[in-house]
């Protein structure tokens, strides 16, 4: 039986990247002001941090209903999902809604849910693994285990340079964001192993904060084998950025054999906002 993969648009990835997995995306919506987008992979990132910039009120995201995902699931005999943490959003809740539609219906179907217990690169990531286990032609249990044994190690790292949205979603006080603004402080974040948001550190400058972060990421990675691992960096709106990380990551981390660049989509874009950085390995 074939094994289809599903995952929320929280999942970065590019035009050529979805053609050549065979992703299917069940899609978030965004909203800036008055506008809202159909995260779909052809959102205009510009367009929407354009409209972040030009409300007081927080940019916000909405999840898929659960029949999006359960339409997608009757496509396929067997099937495994990919969402944002259950911690972050109401995606995961409702793929296991409609998982329990679907079986209603036909009880043979294979469905497994996957709490990502991450977001952005850190979906991408799983995805690839996925798609790798899939077509080597590992059964469906397999694929299970080994993926949820994955995510309970995998880890998600991120630096925002723009916190204005975090400020206007409360996520953080004015006061934090104007020191921010300020003093040019970046904080560096990551999760606590249960898909919760953690402060790691923070610096000042945008590059010491790139720098501070292969630090972190080149401790965790010190003791696996050379070049046993893939990692995934999503940027928003920062090519170059994303670039100059990838080149000192490879330098500094032996483990790695390869890092996927991706931007990112519109969720991501509205948490991560312009300048941001998300790694996932």
């Amino acid at each position: 039986m074939s094994i289809q993969i599903i995952v929320d648009s929280c999942c970065d990835t590019t035009h050529a990247l979805r053609n050549a997995l065979k992703f299917h995306i069940a899609p978030l919506t965004v909203s800036a002001g008055s506008k809202s987008f159909v995260d779909d992979g052809e959102i205009v990132v510009q367009q929407l941090l354009a409209a972040m910039k030009a409300t007081k009120e927080p940019a916000a995201s909405a999840c898929p209903s659960p029949e999006s995902y359960a339409e997608l699931m009757r496509q396929s005999d067997c099937s495994v999902v990919v969402t944002l943490s259950s911690k972050l959003s109401g995606s995961y809740n409702a793929a296991m809604v409609a998982k329990e539609m679907v079986l209603e219906e036909s009880p043979e179907k294979k469905i497994h849910v996957f709490d990502s217990e991450s977001a952005s690169a850190g979906e991408l990531r799983i995805a690839l693994l996925l798609r790798e286990w899939i077509d080597g032609g590992m059964d469906f249990s397999s694929i299970v285990n080994k993926a949820e044994e994955f995510i309970s190690t995998m880890k998600t790292y991120f630096v925002l340079e723009d916190l204005s949205n975090l400020v206007k979603n409360g996520r953080i006080s004015k006061v934090a964001g104007l020191m921010g603004t300020m003093l040019n402080i970046r904080p560096i974040m990551g999760e606590n192993g249960k898909g919760e948001i953690i402060q790691l550190d923070k610096v000042r400058g945008t590059q010491n904060a790139m720098n501070r972060l292969t630090e972190i990421i080149a401790e965790h990675l010190k003791a696996m084998q050379q070049a046993s691992k893939t990692m995934v960096i999503s940027h928003c709106n920062c090519p170059e950025r994303a670039l100059q990380l990838k080149e000192s990551l490879l330098k500094a981390c032996p483990a790695l054999k390869e890092i996927i660049l991706v931007p990112t989509g519109g969720v991501s874009t509205v948490y991560a906002n312009d300048g941001g950085i998300v790694v996932a390995v």
